[in-house]
């Protein structure tokens, strides 16, 4: 995102909310930031300080952060007492009024990234077998709504049983769960709800989903043309190639 964004001709300023952050973040701007994801009024003073006008939010911020309240500003903590519950799209809806309230624009993450959006088709060049492709359409259908109820995006599926429904873990550890359950060829489908907000997440696979799915034994992954990225595309293929996993955008 960083490096579309100054390809584009504009002045990047980065603020890194976890402790893992690239390193090579800092070699693209002079004005980096280290603040805690829930340092929020700090987040926003500094935006402000700095005359942004629009961000892009993007990459994982584990929702264990709201079991550990002594790590939330009084501006945070005021933000999730407004919520009607803590399912991802009520934090998002709720994070997105406090940053426009402050005079910044909120983009779609998709803006700068088109070029990480699958077409659709098999992508890979093995394709799924006939029942594979029974546990696709099944497994879409069924990630989809467990989308809606804002319990995850991934499921794990075998002979149209779910195996693995994912949640706060996150998409590598449901995938583990299903693979141990059914001994290999689970198909592994990854969905958004139907009014997702992108600004705030994009379904994501890449080189380390393929790691987990060789390690659980799937057979197929399946996600959605035009809303789910895939980080490291070459690459991410041709680990799929070499494991003989189809990746199916449908």
């Amino acid at each position: 995102m960083a490096q579309e964004v100054t390809r584009a001709g504009k002045q990047v300023l980065i603020i890194s909310i976890t402790r893992d952050a690239d390193e090579r973040l800092k070699s693209l701007t002079p004005e980096f930031y280290q603040i805690s994801a829930g340092q929020v009024k700090k987040i926003i003073d500094t935006l402000q300080n700095m005359d942004v006008r629009e961000i892009a939010i993007i990459g994982k911020v584990s929702k264990d952060l709201l079991f550990k309240p002594m790590n939330l500003d009084t501006r945070a903590i005021r933000i999730l007492s407004r919520l009607k519950d803590r399912s991802d799209s009520s934090i998002f809806k709720a994070v997105a009024e406090e940053i426009e309230s402050a005079g910044i624009t909120l983009i779609d993450q998709r803006l700068y990234l088109g070029r990480l959006l699958p077409q659709k088709g098999v992508i890979t060049k093995r394709e799924p077998s006939r029942t594979q492709w029974q546990d696709i359409e099944y497994g879409m259908d069924l990630a989809r709504k467990v989308s809606e109820l804002g319990i995850g995006q991934t499921v794990v599926v075998k002979d149209q049983m779910p195996l693995a429904i994912e949640a706060i873990e996150g998409t590598d550890e449901a995938i583990r769960r299903g693979g141990k359950l059914c001994g290999g060829g689970a198909v592994v489908a990854k969905a958004a709800r139907a009014d997702h907000d992108f600004r705030f997440d994009v379904p994501t696979v890449g080189p380390d989903t393929i790691n987990v799915l060789m390690e659980s034994g799937v057979a197929s992954l399946a996600i959605e043309s035009g809303r789910a990225f895939i980080l490291e595309t070459e690459e991410t293929i041709h680990k799929a190639d070499r494991a003989k996993i189809s990746l199916v955008a449908v």
